[in-house]
Formats: structure tokens, C-alpha cells, sequence
């Protein structure tokens, strides 16, 4: 036998020893633990089946000592209703789709965090999915919801015109948009919108009382309905004051931090405006940023005002101007009015419009002193022992 022969056996014993010593002996299975059904919580509360699901389903004809008993029950025994099961039997999910354009604004943060609260109150649960201003993501999402069963959708801001959103979703479906700018269409669907406009108008005349003439402005993307209210808005204050809107004075960009910088140290350096409305705080403090780095002294040599209200526009330095909408009562609305459809509720409004104000503060004005910062620190340090809504 030649060595190369010996150490092939060698080799091949080894790994078969190894084999037998790992996989071949005996491995105890644990057993499968049975999972826990409304017989056993029956069983335990002692009563029918059938009254452990009314309270389940929150059937009203219990009574509050039966209900305890079944709840008591439920926690002892460990039972977790089985909602796919359900859902087959009533042919509610009880879970409702929220789609926003993006996730990182804190603008949604605060609205669909009030927004869940209104639905786990009512037992619902809440998908959320960015769409990242595509159209596409959004048909996507729209498909992959629909498919999942969910009873109903809460679109912000959507791509897709009134139409196309009506046909994916059907009449089946609650269907809720928030600043879609088009009637509804289709008994099932309510919009929500913003008076964006009238806020822009607010923003700009406030400008021009302070003096301001060159007055430019940063669009958001212009193919959202959003944006171009308020450019109209804008337009329409510059028209009113006796002053011509230029086209070279207003600049479009992407609605972020990073999207104002770039459209505002454009406006800057090619117009020299002595005051700009920003289409939203992020790309006011985007403008904030560009300010400084071109050495310009907000609000000395140059006034701003943005839109929305997002907490940390009342903290940077100096605090923003800003047209606010009340975030969190927003996001609440919308939890509530799809309840409602839920509910098949026909006393619902189709089309809601939700008020705006203008709150002046240090980059719009020199006359925001100590006071005013020290009011606008306090009302923001007392929201957070309210929920976050800060006080109208």
C-alpha cells in the first residue's frame, strides 16, 4: 500500500468518526409547543367559546364581569388572537396603509406618530412606507398594500393624480389624501388639504411689511400641487403690493436642508434678494446655512420665512419664521376621518381644509428680542409634557 493510499484512508476514517460523533448519535427533538386557542381560555375563564370571541371583538353584550374573567384569562393562559384567521371571518385586517414622501422630515414624524395613536385607540395598527417623491414607489406600495388586505390607505402628498389613485384603490378601500389639490371623485375617498396659499400669501405680505422688495422665493419640486399653491400665493402678494414676480427670483429645489442650501446660495449670489419664502423649514434652514457661508447676516441683510413649524425651527439661531400647520392635530384628523369611513360614517366631509398661521420670529425682524425668544423657548419646552403639540 503506498502513503498516499494510507493517508486517503486515514483521512477518510477520521471524517467519518467525526460524521458519527456530531450527526449520527441520537439528538433529542423538543417537543412542539401546542399553541394556545380560545378552548383553552375558555376552559380556563369558565365559559363558551363563543363568549371569548364577543369579547375579543369587543361584542358590547357582555357584561364588564364576563369581560374581566375572558381578559384574566387571556393573560394567563398566554392566548394571542390569530388576526389572519380573523381577518378570513370578518374580512377586516383591522390595519390601515400610511404613505408619506419622506420619512426623514420631521414634518411627518410628529403627524403620523398622532395619527397611529387615533388608530391603536381603536384597535387598528399602522404600515408605514416611504415613497421618496416617486410615483413609482408609490403605485408600488399602493399594490403591495392592497394585496396585504389592508382596510384602509392615508396618503401625504401624493404623485399620482386623483384618477389613477381612485382606479388602484377601488371602492372598496377608505382612502384618505392629505393635499392632493383635486375634488375626490368616489364616495370612499375624503382629501385633506392645507391652505397653502393663503399661508404663502401670509409669509409674503408679512416680507413686504417689514420693508422687504426683493423678495425671492424657493419652490419645492413644481410638479406637486403643493408647491405650486404656494408659489401662487407668493405671486399673488408680490401682485397685490403693486410688484411684478420675476421668474429669475423664484428657484426650485428638492424640499430638504441639502435641497435649500443649494437653491438659496443660487438665489444669492445671482439676484441679492433682501428676503426669501422658503417652501418649507427644512430648506429655510437649508437658506440659513448658505447665509452664513456667504457672510450674509440673517436677519440684518437678509430676512427669512419658512412653512410648517417643525420644532427646531423656534430653537436654531435666530428662530425661524415660519408659517405653521398644527402637525399633530393633522396626523390626528386623518386617523379620525378614516375611522369614520371605516365605520361607514356617509356624514363625513369629502374635502377638509385645515387652517394655517403665521409666527413671526427672529430671522424675518429685528424687532424679536430677549422676551420673544424666552415666550417662543417656553412654549416649546411645554410640549414636550402635552403630547408635542405645541400650543396654538
Amino acid at each position: 500500500m503506498t502513503g498516499a493510499r494510507f493517508w486517503d484512508m486515514v483521512c477518510t476514517a477520521l471524517y467519518l468518526a467525526l460524521y458519527a460523533a456530531l450527526y449520527a448519535r441520537e439528538i433529542p427533538v423538543p417537543a412542539k409547543r401546542r399553541s394556545v386557542t380560545m378552548s383553552d381560555v375558555a376552559a380556563h375563564a369558565g365559559v363558551s367559546i363563543k363568549t371569548v370571541s364577543n369579547v375579543i371583538n369587543n361584542w358590547p353584550y357582555v357584561t364588564e364581569e364576563t369581560r374581566q374573567k375572558v381578559v384574566a384569562a387571556i393573560e394567563a393562559v398566554g392566548y394571542r388572537p390569530n388576526h389572519t384567521a380573523r381577518s378570513l371571518v370578518t374580512g377586516k385586517t383591522k390595519a390601515v396603509g400610511v404613505l408619506v414622501p419622506d420619512v426623514s422630515n420631521p414634518f411627518f414624524g410628529t403627524a403620523i406618530r398622532a395619527c397611529e395613536e387615533a388608530l391603536v385607540e381603536d384597535g387598528y395598527s399602522l404600515f408605514l412606507c416611504n415613497t421618496n417623491e416617486d410615483a413609482e414607489r408609490e403605485r408600488y406600495y399602493l399594490e403591495q398594500l392592497l394585496s396585504r388586505g389592508v382596510d384602509g390607505l392615508i396618503l401625504w402628498g401624493a404623485r399620482l393624480s386623483c384618477d389613477e389613485l381612485e382606479g388602484i384603490v377601488g371602492a372598496d378601500t377608505a382612502l384618505i389624501t392629505v393635499e392632493l389639490g383635486e375634488e375626490p371623485r368616489r364616495s370612499n375617498h375624503t382629501c385633506i388639504n392645507v391652505d397653502n396659499k393663503g399661508g404663502a400669501c401670509m409669509a409674503t405680505e408679512h416680507l413686504l411689511r417689514e420693508g422687504h422688495r426683493r423678495i425671492g422665493h424657493l419652490a419645492g419640486p413644481l410638479d406637486r400641487i403643493t408647491s405650486r399653491q404656494r408659489k401662487q400665493g407668493y405671486e399673488q402678494a408680490l401682485v397685490t403690493a403693486g410688484l411684478e414676480p420675476l421668474p429669475e427670483m423664484t428657484v426650485a429645489g428638492h424640499p430638504s436642508v441639502q435641497g435649500g442650501f443649494r437653491a438659496a446660495e443660487r438665489l444669492m449670489r445671482t439676484q441679492k434678494p433682501d428676503a426669501i419664502f422658503c417652501y418649507n423649514d427644512l430648506m429655510a434652514l437649508g437658506a440659513l446655512l448658505a447665509a452664513r457661508y456667504l457672510g450674509l447676516r440673517i436677519p440684518h441683510d437678509l430676512a427669512l420665512v419658512g412653512f410648517d413649524d417643525i420644532d427646531v425651527s423656534s430653537i436654531v439661531e435666530p428662530p425661524l419664521t415660519t408659517v405653521r400647520i398644527p402637525q399633530a392635530k393633522l396626523g390626528r384628523l386623518t386617523g379620525k376621518v378614516v375611522l369614520e369611513r371605516l365605520r361607514g360614517s356617509e356624514g363625513s366631509e369629502r374635502v377638509i381644509l385645515c387652517p394655517v398661521e403665521l409666527r413671526v420670529r427672529g430671522s424675518s425682524g429685528n424687532s424679536f428680542g430677549e422676551e420673544q425668544k424666552k415666550a417662543t423657548l417656553d412654549a416649546l419646552i411645554s410640549s414636550f409634557s402635552d403630547g408635542g403639540e405645541r400650543p396654538a
